[in-house]
C-alpha cells in the first residue's frame, strides 16, 4: 500500500513539473494605455532612455543607435513601430535592451523604446490565446497572442520580428 501512495506522490510531480515547463515568464510595459508582454528571456538590460545618435534616411520608429559597453546597438520607438501616436520621453522612459536572433542565425543586441515598465508575469501556455484578426490589421502586426491577466488584456508581441526590421508599418 505504501509503495501505491509513493508511485502517486511521484506521478503528481512530474504533472507538476510538467505543468511548470508550460509556462513562462514575461516582462509586461506599457504603451499608450495598452500593455504589452514579452519573454523574459531575451530581455538582457533595463536602461533609462538616454540621447541617441541618428541615422539620416533611417525610418521613423528607428531612433538611432548607442554604445552599450563597446557595442553599436540600434534603438527603435515601439510606439513608432506599432503604429501608435508618438510621445515626447519622459522619466518613466525605459529602453529594453534584446539579444535578438538576426537572419544570419547570430544573437545580436537591440534596443526598444518603451513608456514605462509594469511588472514580470507567469502565463502558462494554455492562457494564450492567438492574436485575434482585426480589420486594422497593423494594431496586430507583431502580437504572438493575447491573455487577460488580472482583468487587463496584454498583448504578448514577437519582438524578434518587430526589431529584426520585418513588415514595416506606416
Amino acid at each position: 500500500m505504501q509503495g501505491s501512495v509513493m508511485s502517486d506522490k511521484a506521478g503528481s510531480e512530474g504533472v507538476e513539473q510538467t505543468l511548470e515547463e508550460q509556462s513562462r515568464e514575461y516582462l509586461t510595459f506599457r504603451l499608450d494605455e495598452e500593455e504589452y508582454a514579452v519573454p523574459i528571456e531575451q530581455v538582457k538590460e533595463l536602461r533609462a532612455w538616454e540621447p541617441v545618435t541618428r541615422v539620416p534616411h533611417a525610418e521613423k520608429y528607428e531612433c538611432g543607435l548607442i554604445n552599450v559597453r563597446g557595442a553599436i546597438v540600434p534603438i527603435m520607438d515601439m510606439r513608432r513601430r506599432l503604429g501608435l501616436k508618438s510621445q515626447a520621453y519622459n522619466k518613466h522612459t525605459v529602453v529594453i535592451m534584446f539579444g535578438i536572433q538576426s537572419a544570419n542565425g547570430k544573437e545580436r543586441a537591440s534596443g526598444a523604446v518603451v513608456d514605462a515598465l509594469s511588472d514580470v508575469v507567469r502565463f502558462g501556455d494554455s492562457q494564450i490565446q492567438a492574436p485575434p484578426q482585426l480589420s486594422r490589421k497593423k494594431s496586430m502586426k507583431f502580437a504572438s497572442g493575447v491573455v487577460e491577466h488580472k482583468e487587463r488584456m496584454i498583448v504578448i508581441l514577437n519582438i524578434e520580428d518587430a526589431l529584426n526590421n520585418g513588415p514595416r508599418i506606416h
